[in-house]
C-alpha cells in the first residue's frame, strides 16, 4: 500500500483559497458557486502548484498570461484565448510562464446544474482546453461578465439568472466542441514552446538562430515546434514581445521616440514607426497620446 504522502491529494472548498492563490489566506470557495478575476489581487495564482484534484468543478477563460496545464496525462501550452474545463477528480497540476494573468475562474458544485459531467469537456476522455477565436473570445468575456456582474449583485433570486447564464456558456461550448480541433501537442513540444516563451519574456534582443542554440535545437525545428503549439511563429512571438515593451516605455517614460528606438535596438526610427503601426495600427506617438488622453 502506497503511504499517505503518495496520495496526490483532493482539493476542496475549505483549503482552496490556500493552495492556488497568494497570498495565503483562510476561507475559499464555500458556497454552491463562485466567480473572480484572475487579475485580481487577492487571487493571484500560484507560480507552482502541484498534482491535485479537485472535489468540484472549474471553468476558467484566459485572456491574459501563459503556463503549463496538465490535466490527466495531457500538457497543454495555457495562454490568451483558452477555454479551460476541470472535473471533480480529474488530476492536474499548473506551471505559470509569466508573472501577470488575466481572466475569469468560475468553480461550482455538481448540484448547481443537473448531468454537468455529461458535457463532453468535464469528461475523462474528452478535450478540456478549447481555443477561443476574437469573436468567441469577446462572446465569452461577455457572458462572464455579466455571471460576475449577476453574482456580486444583492437581487433576489440572481442564483435563478446565474445558472442561466452558465447554462448558456456550457451549451455554447458543446456546440463549439464538436467543431473545434483538440489543442496541445506533445509535452516535449510544449516544454521547448513554454522554454522560448520564457527566453524572450527575459530578453528580447536575439536573433532567433541563437535562442534555437540556448535551446539545443535548430532553428527549423524551433519555429514548427512552436507554431504547432501556438499557432504563430517565432519570429512573431518576437515581435509581439518588442511591441510590448515599446507600449511600455511609451506609457510610463518620457523618453522621446528616438530613444526607445534605439533602447529596443532599431537602427531606423521611421523602420521602427512602421513596424510599430503594423501590430497595433498607430504609430508611436499616436499610440501615447490615445494612452494619455484616452477620450480623443
Amino acid at each position: 500500500m502506497r503511504s499517505a504522502k503518495h496520495k496526490i491529494p483532493v482539493i476542496t472548498g475549505r483549503n482552496f483559497r490556500d493552495k492556488y492563490f497568494y497570498p495565503a489566506e483562510t476561507g475559499g470557495y464555500q458556497g454552491l458557486f463562485d466567480i473572480h478575476r484572475r487579475e485580481d489581487e487577492a487571487y493571484r495564482c500560484q507560480p507552482l502548484i502541484t498534482a491535485n484534484r479537485l472535489d468540484f468543478y472549474m471553468v476558467v477563460l484566459v485572456t491574459g498570461g501563459e503556463g503549463i496545464k496538465t490535466f490527466g496525462t495531457k500538457e497543454y501550452y495555457i495562454r490568451k484565448g483558452m477555454l479551460c474545463f476541470i472535473a471533480p477528480g480529474m488530476v492536474t497540476n499548473w506551471e505559470s510562464i509569466v508573472d501577470e494573468h488575466q481572466g475569469y475562474i468560475m468553480t461550482f458544485d455538481e448540484q448547481i446544474l443537473p448531468n454537468l459531467h455529461t458535457f463532453p469537456f468535464f469528461q475523462v476522455d474528452g478535450c478540456p482546453v478549447i481555443t477561443l477565436d476574437e469573436e468567441q473570445q469577446q462572446y465569452y468575456q461577455h457572458y462572464f461578465g455579466e455571471i460576475e456582474k449577476e453574482y456580486q449583485s444583492d437581487r433576489p433570486r440572481k442564483m435563478e439568472l446565474v445558472k442561466a447564464l452558465l447554462t448558456v456558456v456550457l451549451i455554447k461550448t458543446q456546440h463549439l466542441y464538436s467543431v473545434t480541433e483538440p489543442v496541445g501537442g506533445s509535452n516535449a513540444a510544449i516544454r521547448l514552446t513554454a522554454a522560448f516563451m520564457a527566453l524572450i519574456d527575459k530578453d528580447f534582443g536575439q536573433k532567433l538562430s541563437t535562442y534555437a542554440r540556448l535551446l539545443n535545437v535548430t532553428q527549423n525545428h524551433l519555429n514548427d515546434t512552436v507554431k504547432a503549439v501556438t499557432g504563430k511563429t517565432p519570429g512573431t512571438h518576437l515581435h509581439e514581445r518588442i511591441i510590448r515593451e515599446a507600449a511600455q516605455l511609451l506609457i510610463h517614460t518620457q523618453l522621446t521616440i528616438a530613444e526607445i528606438c534605439y533602447r529596443l535596438n532599431f537602427a531606423d526610427q521611421s523602420y521602427f514607426i512602421r513596424f510599430f503601426r503594423k501590430y497595433t495600427d498607430l504609430t508611436p506617438g499616436q499610440y501615447r497620446i490615445s494612452q494619455k488622453y484616452p477620450w480623443i
